[in-house]
């Protein structure tokens, strides 16, 4: 897959045929997969390239900074997801003042009519674009039909389930740690990723040496005790992952602290990325760390369990 991070500014490269789609498709849920695979699939049929069109960073980071949606996915897990659903191309718009000024219009002669030879653009229900989000399936079907490009709009719901395929249900079902919820959602486990930073080290004193991710750029799934598959140097290992403020040790900041179950290198500095299965239980301040370590034995094998691993 070839991916473009700066698509106005990098050449038109002779304005190929595609069969594309345009939006923010934070998460990569269900049905935004399906959409994306309605791309691919036409492109093949059509013998065009397949295109997505996506935005970084989040739109509503520059439309209304205060209430701005945690991102679910970062664009290189957009990356990975696309690249193994294959798409052709990917491009990225920053998403800036100048760009979030552009009419609905503008905005489809800029980034779409000056750059390709657009076949057929696939999209979801709530597409909106645009000035103000003026444009909508109406301005996209006129702006299309003197350039006899067809549009194809794709239903929200994939399948014949009842459940919510948006960003934001996935969202709410991550803050109260429904993971596995979540999960059905997405169509995989939700991932956090993150480059693994020095912590306090308690869990080292415990027995339960953890690996803590700093700066995490992704939403942290709400506090608890949770079953984990991490990949670490291309490796999936079993652990479970503690998120919350270490109440029995007064701490007053988030963490976020993996036990990698059977493994003890060191790899500060190194990218974990965090697969959550299952909650195992929620956060609770313990009488002191004897209780704690019973209680994290018990967390063990509950997580081993669940993730196929035997002591």
């Amino acid at each position: 897959m070839l991916v473009t991070r700066d698509w106005l500014g990098a050449p038109a490269d002779g304005k190929p045929g595609v069969v594309m789609t345009v939006g923010v498709f934070d998460g990569l849920h269900l049905g935004h997969r399906h959409l994306i695979g309605q791309v691919v699939a036409r492109a093949k049929k059509r013998g065009a390239l397949s295109l997505v069109i996506t935005f970084e960073p989040h739109p509503m980071a520059v439309l209304s900074p205060g209430t701005a949606p945690e991102i679910l996915t970062t664009f290189d897990q957009k990356v990975e997801i696309l690249g193994s659903m294959g798409l052709d191309r990917l491009g990225c718009l920053e998403f800036d003042e100048k760009l979030r000024g552009l009419s609905a219009v503008e905005f489809l002669d800029e980034a779409v009519g000056s750059r390709l030879s657009p076949l057929e653009i696939v999209i979801g229900p709530d597409f909106r674009f645009g000035r103000d989000a003026e444009g909508g399936l109406g301005t996209l079907r006129q702006w299309a039909r003197g350039r006899r490009v067809a549009v194809t709009p794709v239903r929200r719901q994939v399948g014949g389930g009842q459940l919510d395929y948006s960003s934001s249900h996935v969202r709410s079902l991550l803050k109260i740690g429904l993971v596995d919820s979540a999960a059905l959602v997405l169509g995989r486990p939700y991932r956090l990723s993150g480059e693994v930073v020095s912590g306090a080290a308690r869990g080292r004193d415990l027995g339960f040496p953890t690996a803590n991710l700093g700066d995490v750029a992704q939403l942290v799934p709400g506090p608890g005790v949770y079953a984990v598959r991490a990949t670490l140097r291309g490796v999936s290992r079993p652990g479970m992952t503690s998120i919350g403020q270490n109440p029995t040790f007064g701490a007053r900041y988030l963490t976020v602290e993996t036990f990698l179950f059977d493994f003890s290198d060191d790899f500060y500095g190194e990218r974990l990325d965090i697969d959550f299965v299952a909650h195992l239980r929620g956060m609770v301040r313990f009488e002191g760390p004897a209780r704690l370590v019973e209680q994290l034995k018990a967390d063990e094998l509950a997580a081993r369990e669940i993730l196929g691993f035997e002591m």
